[in-house]
């Protein structure tokens, strides 16, 4: 405390804010000390204290003597029943607490205040000792468990989604009726309109199962009280990755028709990829040409996101004077249209492969259509009894889905085979 105050004093100014913090630690320090040295100048020579087994002279004790066997050890000591309570406290408060009482284990030799007598205690603990004390440890666990990152799953956010009761027939035109110039009537019947009609098909959009059931110890949703979220928003996001996979490459057999395969050739030939990536830039350009009119107020891409990666670095390689791909209101935009990323989506091919289609340009809302039995959302069901007897809760997330193209050519793809 002398110190700090001699410190400001001598450079003519106040202490710092630091230093009166530091100086209001140790006078608080040394009222605690006081009330310590007072208590122990009131017991120091009653009988059986270390101060009267050396009649006052530590020096004994420091240079190894034990004034003729007289000083008790320290290990043998035994300390009241106020010392033992005061101590546990001082110990469970950090410190914080240290009462008078404590004055009487307190330590001239070594320091701080003697440990209550505990019989059988002989060897060093150690926290980083299993056997020396590290089995004693406490280690708290976080309850909020850390989630894995979810993919990039985009054909739904896209897609026209519609709910459903039961299958759905939905039939489309698939030709336009064929006119023909008609010459001038004269009454003889032989100029007439020429007589055609559209011509149309359908398709059904019906509804297959996906879920997956979770078996949860009742030890742990009790023990961990946040699990059973964890669990449950883990399993719909495991649904909507199984059917994100579906919308972009399933048969249509038994699962969900799938977008690749299924829409229009847009550029037709396969591009080739070659290191500059001018063409994978052409390609680009050339998809948007191949789109009618009709469907590019609502048109957007899908493609995976090392594809997007390919374009932006295309884009720097070519130095071009107006950037094709840019970001907008935390939105990717490519050729001003927005894009989209799903993880399954086919990769730019690394070999010579023809008949890849990494990129996907069109009207999703227009061309691919997902229907819902029942509703949009992921049913979660928590089934108690199947599996009582083992002690566990089952966690099920199922949702009935179909998709299909609507519509082909609304979405026209890019192929891309290795130069």
């Amino acid at each position: 405390m002398a110190a700090l105050r001699a410190r400001a004093a001598s450079e003519n100014r106040d202490m710092r804010p630091d230093e009166n913090a530091a100086y209001n630690a140790k006078a608080g320090r040394a009222v605690l000390l006081e009330e310590i040295i007072a208590e122990a100048e009131g017991k120091q020579r009653a009988p059986g204290t270390l101060f009267h087994a050396v009649n006052g002279d530590f020096s004994k004790v420091l240079l190894g003597g034990n004034a003729g066997g007289a000083v008790p050890s320290r290990n043998q000591k035994q300390m009241s029943h106020e010392y033992a309570e005061s101590f546990l406290a001082f110990i469970r408060s950090g410190g914080k607490h240290a009462a008078s009482a404590l004055g009487e284990g307190f330590d001239p030799l070594f320091g701080g205040f003697a440990l209550p007598a505990l019989p059988g205690v002989s060897a060093a603990s150690y926290e980083g000792s299993n056997s020396g004390g590290g089995y004693a440890v406490s280690v708290p666990t976080d309850q909020n468990i850390v989630t894995l990152g979810v993919p990039d799953i985009g054909v739904r956010s896209i897609a026209r989604v519609i709910p459903t009761q039961n299958d759905v027939k939905i039939p489309r035109g698939t030709a336009f009726p064929t006119a023909a110039i008609k010459g001038e009537g004269d009454g003889t019947g032989v100029n007439i309109f020429t007589s055609s009609s559209s011509t149309l098909d359908q398709f059904t959009l019906s509804a297959f199962m996906m879920g997956v059931a979770n078996p949860v110890s009742w030890e742990l949703m009790q023990d961990v009280q946040t699990f059973q979220e964890f669990a449950i928003t883990d399993l719909i996001r495991s649904v909507n990755i199984l059917e994100e996979g579906y919308f972009v490459t399933g048969s249509g057999s038994g699962q969900p028709q799938g977008l690749v395969g299924n829409v229009g050739t847009g550029t037709g030939a396969a591009t080739a990829v070659e290191s500059t990536g001018a063409y994978l830039l052409q390609s680009t350009f050339d998809v948007v040409g191949a789109l009618k009119s009709v469907y590019h107020p609502t048109a957007g891409w899908l493609m995976n996101r090392k594809t997007g990666a390919a374009i932006r670095k295309a884009q720097t390689q070519a130095n071009l004077f107006a950037p094709i791909w840019t970001r907008e209101n935390g939105r990717d935009l490519l050729h001003g249209y927005p894009v989209t990323f799903s993880q399954n989506v086919p990769d730019l091919p690394t070999a010579t492969t023809a008949g890849v289609t990494p990129i996907l340009f069109g009207s999703f809302s227009d061309g691919y259509v997902v229907g819902d039995r029942g509703g949009s959302g992921v049913f979660v069901k928590i089934l108690d009894q199947p599996k009582a007897l083992e002690g566990l809760t089952v966690l099920l997330c199922y949702r009935r889905v179909d998709g299909r193209v609507r519509r082909s050519e609304a979405i026209q793809a890019v192929s891309i085979s290795h130069s």
